[in-house]
């Protein structure tokens, strides 16, 4: 009997040990891992760890990031409280709050008490971390900086969730309010979802392609009377990535647009829209070449400016349209149901490359090796009005007429139609061939080697 009461209490002692030294020593594990988080994210943002105060049960810790701006780098500070496990929720639970510094005061305004943003993190067991990000809502509140305006704001509300290298996220943010003697903005019922391959090792894994995502969005109203600019608009978008193996990989995506109007300074009159819907599928993009695309665009540097950014950037899509012209990539673009008040339109491009059978250079051989096909049909009076709004001093009843005597433009009563064909041969629209367009295409493609 005393051998197993000696027993027993040994190992009450060894689970007592246990449970004293396991939030201890989680503890230590989550101050590794969240530096090295931090440092991760520092590569997009600079951040830095500036206090980590480890205790037995709990830490607390206060990371800065420095965010650029039109007036200069602007400081946030994000105070994490870190409860260790691993009791019930998993390994770590962790509560961040950021602090606006000196902006705490302007965003109080607003939110009060409350804090303008607050994320929790919970870490399992198996290294599955799922994130809440919540914003309360406020009402109709006067904005200091512009006298007589109001801004209302219906809240957000995230998710984030990463597990064996898949992520899912969703936002959601149901209104947006501000108005102003000469300016609205309206936003209702934006949400976005997402999911597919992620986590600290994207892109480099096998999978880095594979993807989903979906954006409506309820109604957009921007009114800018001092700017004479207004939007409004309706969207409804979707999309999805994949890896075929052999076969490259594939892009589809489809976008419906309703209720769009859009003026500015640069049209001459406003472009209304009723309805219209978009799709893009490409495929057979060359797997190595994709990834280098995405690294490489990972790691523009945008301290640079905006002309040397922009000069990075075409030196980065140039290579990979050399790189996808190797093999054999196909594009085909339609709009369906462009619905408009002065009429409707519907068009389809599709462009396909055969094999690439010699070492010349790809894109010296792109015109031998691709078929290029596009049918469109519009309503006269459509036409009419999308070349007065790109050019106001345009005569569009004579420059339509001009397109229907050189057979670019086929008319059928108020419509117009064009049908092009183009292949290693030639190039003919709407039945005809014409080598003197055709002629002028390498010209094209030297522009862009060049």
């Amino acid at each position: 009997m005393r051998k197993t009461t000696g027993i027993i209490g040994t190992a009450a002692v060894i689970i007592v040990a246990a449970g004293v030294a396991a939030p201890w020593y989680t503890g230590k594990r989550i101050e590794q891992e969240f530096r090295q988080a931090m440092t991760q994210i520092s590569a997009g943002a600079p951040t830095e760890v500036t206090q980590y105060d480890r205790g037995w049960r709990t830490s607390d810790a206060v990371t800065r990031t420095v965010i650029e701006t039109e007036d200069g780098p602007w400081q946030v500070e994000v105070h994490h409280h870190m409860t260790h496990g691993p009791w019930g929720f998993g390994w770590a639970r962790i509560d961040s709050t950021p602090d606006f510094g000196e902006h705490q005061n302007a965003v109080a305004h607003y939110f009060g008490e409350q804090p303008a943003l607050e994320a929790n993190t919970t870490v399992g067991f198996g290294n599955d971390v799922n994130i809440d990000w919540h914003s309360p809502a406020f009402d109709e509140t006067d904005v200091p900086e512009s006298p007589g305006a109001r801004l209302a704001w219906g809240g957000m509300d995230g998710h984030y969730r990463l597990a064996d290298n898949r992520t899912d996220s969703s936002v959601s943010v149901p209104s947006l309010n501000f108005q102003s003697d000469d300016a609205t903005l309206t936003l209702n019922a934006l949400k976005m979802d997402s999911n597919g391959a992620g986590g600290p090792d994207w892109p480099n894994m096998d999978n880095f392609w594979d993807g989903r995502f979906k954006t409506t969005l309820g109604q957009l109203n921007l009114q800018d009377n001092a700017e004479g600019v207004a939007l409004k608009l309706g969207l409804d978008g979707q999309g999805q990535l994949r890896d075929n193996g052999d076969d490259g990989l594939s892009m589809n995506a489809s976008w419906q647009v309703s209720n769009l109007l859009m003026q500015g300074p640069s049209l001459a009159e406003p472009l209304v829209i009723n309805n219209a819907t978009q799709t893009l599928a490409l495929k057979h993009l060359p797997r190595d070449a994709t990834h280098r695309l995405l690294i490489d665009l990972s790691n523009v540097d945008d301290s640079l400016d905006e002309d040397q950014v922009s000069g990075q950037m075409q030196n980065i899509m140039t290579r990979y349209l050399l790189e996808a012209l190797k093999g054999t990539p196909t594009a085909e673009i339609t709009i369906a149901g462009l619905d408009t008040p002065q009429g409707s339109l519907e068009g389809k491009l599709a462009l396909n490359f055969r094999a690439l059978d010699s070492d010349r250079d790809p894109l010296a051989t792109a015109l031998e090796r691709g078929n290029l096909t596009l049918d469109m049909a519009s309503d006269r009076t459509l036409l009419t009005r999308l070349i007065s709004m790109s050019e106001p001093n345009a005569r569009p009843e004579q420059m339509l007429q001009g397109l229907e005597q050189q057979g670019l433009l086929a008319r059928e009563g108020d419509r117009y139609r064009m049908d092009v064909e183009m292949n290693s041969q030639d190039l003919r629209i709407n039945g005809e061939s014409h080598p003197e367009l055709y002629m002028m295409l390498p010209l094209l493609l030297m522009s862009l080697n060049g």
